[in-house]
């Protein structure tokens, strides 16, 4: 039987006690675990931990070790710098970079964007349920929303090779080129970031162009047609993993 997996921000070890009423309540009225009943948790130390449930009560649950295992931790960081779009397009890609790998989100404000709010409570309950779902040890980082020019300022004393990948068709590299330079060497690019950035509904203005110029960004192309924002920011979070 598949054992569900839970995210908890706290030590674990041998015995642990549970208290998040949140937690509880799924466990006890979604579930309805019993004493002697199995729950994985984590807490993105790099481990996925078996536990036995000993005593429960509305309250709290106490819990005894019965396997610890290593589990997969993204090898390195990935940006994804994300137009705000529609509430239920942004909440998809953020499953699914999570999903993917994708180390941070940025929720990116441009010239064209229309939007400006987010439900980052939400989010932040589909980054942990989309962690806990796909066997990933720990949670997407949510930054607050940046403009493009803010964005571009905290990226470059850290020196991180950029790739925007929107409207790119008209005069960037083709994606294949890249990965194929890339590929044969990535036991090296492991400390490495990466961090792409998604051009909202009616692309870069002028201005924003003239920034990626100005800052040597690497432009790429994923084909031939042209991706609404949501598609390429969740083919941009699949290529994390071989970029």
């Amino acid at each position: 039987m598949r054992l569900h997996r839970f995210y908890v921000a706290q030590p674990l070890g041998e015995e642990v006690v549970i208290e998040d009423s949140l937690t509880i309540k799924q466990w006890l009225k979604v579930f309805r675990y019993k004493v002697g009943d199995f729950v994985i948790l984590f807490n993105g130390d790099g481990h996925d931990y078996t536990y036995t449930l000993t005593k429960k009560a509305p309250s709290s649950c106490m819990l005894l070790l019965s396997e610890k295992r290593k589990v997969c931790l993204p090898s390195r960081k990935s940006f994804l710098f994300l137009p705000i779009i529609k509430k239920d397009l942004f909440e998809l890609v953020v499953e699914k970079a999570t999903e993917c790998g994708i180390t941070d989100i940025v929720p990116l404000i441009t010239e064209h964007t229309e939007k400006k709010n987010l439900n980052t409570e939400r989010l932040h309950t589909i980054i942990k349920e989309a962690a806990e779902q796909c066997g990933r040890n720990d949670l997407l980082i949510l930054h607050d929303s940046l403009t493009l020019k803010e964005s571009l300022s905290s990226l470059a004393p850290k020196k991180i090779t950029s790739e925007n990948t929107y409207i790119t068709t008209l005069f960037g590299k083709h994606l294949l080129e890249i990965v194929t330079k890339r590929i044969p060497s990535r036991e090296k690019t492991l400390t490495e970031a990466t961090a792409f950035f998604i051009g909202p509904e009616g692309g870069w203005s002028d201005d924003e162009e003239n920034l990626f110029e100005t800052n040597n960004y690497t432009r790429i192309s994923l084909g031939v047609t042209t991706l609404r924002a949501e598609t390429a920011g969740i083919v941009c979070s699949f290529l994390s993993t071989v970029l």
